[in-house]
This record gives C-alpha cells, sequence and structure tokens, in this order.
C-alpha cells in the first residue's frame, strides 16, 4: 500500500494543474467559436452568390428569349417606298419607364394575335411580345424590371435586366460602383439593385 503524502505543496500543485487545465478549455472554447463563426459566414456568402448567380442564369435565358422574339418579327428597315416595320421600327424599344415605375405587370394589347383569323401587324406583334416578355422577367426575377433599347448604326439592341437582391454583401459589390444599370432605369441611387447586361444581335 503506497501512502499518499497530504502537505500543503501537494495540494498545491494539484490547484494549480487544476486552474491550468481550465485555461486550456476556455482557450479551445474561443478558438472553436471563432471557427464556427467564420463557418457561418462562409456558407451565408456562399447562399448569396449561388443566389445571384441563379438570378444572372435566369437574366441569360430572358434575353435569349427576347432574341428569339425580335428575330421572328425582325421586319424591315425603311426604303424610298417602305416605311420601316417591326424590329427596325424600334418596334422592341423600351427605355423610358424606369425602375420604380415597373413595379406594376405590363398591360395586354387589345389584339392578342392568337387566333388563326389574327391579320397582325408587325408593331401589334412587338406590343405583345413585349408585354409577355416583360411580364415573364417580373414573375421570374424581384422586382424584374427592363431597359431595351435598338442600336442605329448595327442590327442590334442593347438590352439590360434589372431585379432587386436585398442580400448585396457589402459595398465593394454596390452596382452604382459597378455601372451595371444604365441611367434611363434610376436605380444608382439604389445598392441594391442588380442589373445584366446582354447585346442581341439579329
Amino acid at each position: 500500500m503506497v501512502a499518499v503524502p497530504c502537505d500543503g505543496r501537494w495540494l498545491g500543485a494539484r490547484a494549480r494543474e487544476s486552474g491550468s487545465t481550465l485555461l486550456e478549455v476556455l482557450i479551445s472554447i474561443v478558438i472553436s467559436s471563432v471557427a464556427l463563426l467564420a463557418l457561418a459566414g462562409s456558407s451565408a456568402s456562399a447562399l448569396r452568390y449561388t443566389k445571384m448567380s441563379q438570378y444572372r442564369a435566369t437574366a441569360t435565358l430572358l434575353a435569349g428569349d427576347l432574341a428569339e422574339r425580335m428575330r421572328a418579327n425582325k421586319g424591315q428597315a425603311a426604303r424610298e417606298e417602305t416605311a420601316a416595320s417591326g424590329f427596325f421600327a424600334g418596334a422592341y424599344d423600351f427605355n423610358a419607364t424606369s425602375f420604380a415605375r415597373q413595379a406594376t405587370n405590363a398591360n395586354f394589347p387589345a389584339e392578342l394575335c392568337n387566333t388563326a383569323a389574327s391579320s397582325c401587324t408587325p408593331a401589334q406583334i412587338a406590343e405583345l411580345d413585349m408585354a409577355q416578355w416583360r411580364l415573364l422577367v417580373r414573375t421570374q426575377l424581384p422586382e424584374g424590371s427592363v431597359f431595351v433599347s435598338r442600336q442605329e448604326d448595327a442590327i442590334a439592341a442593347d438590352v439590360w435586366m434589372a431585379w432587386r437582391d436585398p442580400a448585396v454583401a457589402s459595398s465593394d459589390e454596390a452596382p452604382m460602383l459597378a455601372a451595371e444599370c444604365p441611367s434611363g432605369l434610376g436605380t444608382r441611387s439604389d445598392k441594391s439593385v442588380r442589373c445584366s447586361y446582354f447585346r442581341i444581335n439579329l
């Protein structure tokens, strides 16, 4: 049988050992907490950027949709004996309405051009195309708005799609700094609005 010393020196050593162990545990907890906070921040950023990529992919598909509508109703350029029609007449231009004024859904024209008896003009077809397309943008992007301007010196159009993204990460990502949106949309002072630009060549 081993005798265990019970003097003050032994008790002091045991107390010091217990104190250092407690300190090590506290340091481990602090380090673990910092690591967990960093992991949570990374997860939030990954989710935010994934959503942003999803919106941009949706905007790309919508731009392709508008391009096909324009090509199907290209019309003809102005000549001496005939006026321009369809795309060449600027029937797809939509550049006079700000982001705020596009809060309501597009109004559909009276003539829907959806029956065999319909004899719609290129201008009527373009009006219907734009109403349908603007509705798609509005429903597939949060507060989706559009800005379309035909290029006079080319058979092409500049297209912007804008949407509200309240999860903008930080000031260095602000659209107003990157000049993503055209001035006609009136969004330069709103950092939560994102834009995607597309050039459509016909």
